[in-house]
């Protein structure tokens, strides 16, 4: 019961995470901040579409 739980609630919050860092490194002037916030940004979009692959793997089978 734990990978479900992992796949669809924790990683969701991990999106919302990464997302909000993404939203403050990206509101920096340095260019450290910037290539921060491209990685953030991938993060969060692993994070949120994991869950959506997973169950649109499951309706297919």
């Amino acid at each position: 019961m734990a990978a479900p739980g992992f796949f669809f609630i924790t990683l969701p919050c991990l999106a919302i995470a990464a997302f909000t860092g993404f939203a403050g490194c990206r509101a920096q002037r340095r260019s450290v901040f910037k290539a921060l916030a491209a990685v953030l940004l991938t993060a969060g979009l692993t994070c949120a579409l994991i869950p959506i692959g997973i169950i649109v793997r499951f309706l297919t089978l």
